[in-house]
């Protein structure tokens, strides 16, 4: 029986006058295939190939011009994407594996073969601008930002009286984190049930909680803004791609 071939550690190509490399579990989560965590332990279980050799050193670097494979299937390198969607309701967003019914992924298969993560889940019944990207360093920071400011349009099953708008604003706990609303205001022509809200990173679903928490039930929650990106010529189901100014300022956000 022959025995496997394992590749060791090398130095990065020379490529236009620079070290072009990039560390394994980042290829593969760039590549839509998994996620850096998950990349590491099918390293360490021998499913990744680089050059015909398996690969089970962490930290190894793949190189330009480096074949990769996984459990057998040749990895075609993916240019970092950044789309937007104006999600419909009904379908789901999540970034956990396995088969769902109604995925988002069905919205914007047309944009790459891959599977582009979201950034944050968003349940059926929510709607409005969803963010989705293969560059994890990206999805990673805005995941733990604190700081992205977010308009939210909302209809509750009841009128928004002053006093609730006083104790929102407090702040509440909701999931293990302070979740408080900066700005709310009722929208012009609209009955009192249905408002306007500004935060700063909080998710539909601690934005339901936080509701919850005062005894009042969302309705319908549609995001209407994103780190600065908004839904002008977005019509809802439909996706396009972020422009490169676009993409440095959400890189540029705390």
């Amino acid at each position: 029986m022959k025995s496997k071939k394992i590749a060791t550690k090398r130095k990065p190509n020379q490529f236009n006058g620079k070290e072009e490399s990039v560390r394994l579990n980042k290829y593969l989560s760039n590549a839509g295939i998994c996620s850096r965590r998950e990349a590491d332990e099918n390293i360490k279980m021998g499913l990744v190939h680089v050059n015909g050799k398996v690969v089970t050193q962490m930290g190894f670097k793949v190189l330009t011009g480096d074949e990769v494979k996984f459990d057998g299937s040749r990895i075609q390198k993916t240019a970092p994407l950044y789309v937007l969607l104006n999600k419909p309701k009904g379908f789901v967003s999540t970034a956990q594996g396995g088969v769902i019914k109604k995925s988002v992924q069905e919205l914007i298969r047309s944009v790459a073969k891959i599977k582009i993560p979201p950034v944050g889940d968003m349940g059926r019944p929510m709607t409005g601008l969803l963010l989705f990207t293969n560059d994890e360093d990206l999805r990673k920071k805005l995941s733990r930002s604190a700081s992205i400011p977010m308009v939210y349009q909302v209809i509750l099953n009841k009128n928004v009286t002053p006093e609730i708008v006083k104790q929102l604003k407090k702040g509440h706990i909701v999931f293990d984190k302070e979740a408080k609303i900066n700005n709310i205001s009722h929208l012009e022509g609209k009955s009192k049930n249905e408002v306007g809200i500004e935060v700063h990173s909080l998710s539909p679903a601690a934005l339901t909680k936080l509701f919850d928490s005062l005894g009042l039930k969302v309705i319908q929650m549609d995001r209407a803004t994103f780190g600065g990106l908004t839904k002008k010529d977005l019509s809802r189901g439909n996706w396009r791609k972020l422009s490169l100014k676009e993409v440095g300022f959400l890189k540029m956000l705390p």
